[in-house]
């Protein structure tokens, strides 16, 4: 009896022994993944102007990457200049446009294309270089070499043929470099924003060239202007600030309006209830507000947290009024974002009859 209970405790140990042998982990080895070819572009010297700028003048096009999982693989492109893909940074500044799932190519107007240059440093009518590469990302992310592509980008700054010039103490009353005052529609009405930092004497005058004579207009009191063409008769802002600044030479009146800027919407933090306040950088002469934004909704830029002076966008994609103390009101098409998440929007105001607005999604 003892010898058969023997046999069996060899025999069980047995068992055991080779079901815990099945059972021993398998080293996992994660399996290579990367690009087999190399990406092509339509063009690798593009000129943009105005003529070009809605026609689609590059097309990036690369080969389908192949991950283990089988899933959809989401291809975006990135954009920098090559100072920038080099050393321990490489690409962190780069501009990322998405493609999206199990897409092979992104075409670029002229337009996005000038901005994403002109974004990155690029001068105006100045041939410049721009890199480009694929990111694949699905279980981690493979990138494609990259592309070298020049471009020349242009100016989409509109001239006007008439102005007026705004000197004053908040720029050394140095009037052949001061801001301008346009009339977009040659009428007679003139408008532009001026920053007036502390410290100074907040005065200034408006010209009717970039030089001190023949002709300056200065305050007459209760807004009204009147032609100054001597030392004195000064405008004078009562606090330093951001302000819209517009006359109307056929009545010689003027509006000086302090303003602070945010945005509002259902696409925004605050919704339609509370803007969201933006804050003016003197170094780029912008707005710019870091916020959550939602693409399910829209919003407008709003001054001064009311329904006086705002904007939505036109059909040339720039801003443009819906409320405004002199014009009459305009039901205007109001911005979105393309996706959920967290943006830096930046509104830029600085060059008059030429306002225009940027959303970076971080």
């Amino acid at each position: 009896m003892r010898k058969y209970i023997n046999i069996l405790l060899v025999f069980c140990t047995i068992l055991i022994g080779g079901t815990a042998c099945e059972k021993d982990a398998e080293l996992t080895v994660l399996k290579p993944v990367s690009f087999t070819g190399t990406p092509q572009i339509s063009a690798a010297d593009i000129v943009l102007n105005k003529q070009n700028k809605n026609e689609s003048v590059l097309t990036i096009s690369w080969p389908e990457v192949s991950f283990p999982v089988k899933a959809p693989v989401t291809y975006t492109v990135q954009i920098d200049v090559p100072g920038d893909t080099l050393g321990t940074t490489a690409w962190t500044n780069a501009k990322t446009v998405t493609a999206g799932e199990d897409v092979l190519s992104k075409s670029f107007l002229g337009s996005d294309l000038n901005n994403l240059a002109k974004g990155l440093g690029l001068v105006d009518d100045q041939i410049g270089t721009l890199v480009m590469r694929v990111q694949s990302t699905l279980d981690r992310s493979v990138y494609s070499s990259a592309l070298v592509v020049a471009v020349t980008p242009y100016s989409e700054v509109t001239q006007f043929p008439s102005a007026l010039w705004v000197a004053g103490d908040f720029q050394g009353w140095n009037v052949t470099a001061a801001p301008t005052l346009v009339s977009e529609n040659n009428d007679g009405i003139y408008e532009g924003y001026i920053y007036i930092p502390q410290g100074g004497t907040n005065e200034f005058k408006l010209y009717a060239q970039a030089a001190w004579e023949p002709m300056s207009y200065g305050d007459a009191g209760g807004s009204k202007i009147m032609e100054a063409n001597y030392a004195g008769g000064n405008f004078k802002a009562p606090s330093d600030g951001y302000y819209l600044l517009a006359v109307n030479l056929n009545t010689m009146s003027y509006l000086l309006l302090k303003t602070s800027w945010g945005i509002i919407g259902a696409a925004t933090p605050g919704g339609w209830d509370a803007d969201t306040p933006m804050t003016y950088d003197a170094a780029t002469q912008t707005w710019k507000v870091t916020a959550a934004m939602k693409a399910n909704g829209s919003f407008k830029f709003r001054a001064n947290n009311a329904w006086q002076l705002d904007f939505g966008i036109d059909a040339n994609g720039k801003p443009a009024y819906a409320n405004h103390p002199w014009r009459t009101y305009v039901d205007q098409p109001q911005f979105t974002v393309p996706d959920d998440g967290n943006y830096t929007i930046t509104l830029d105001l600085h060059k008059a009859g030429n306002y225009k607005y940027t959303l970076q999604k971080n």
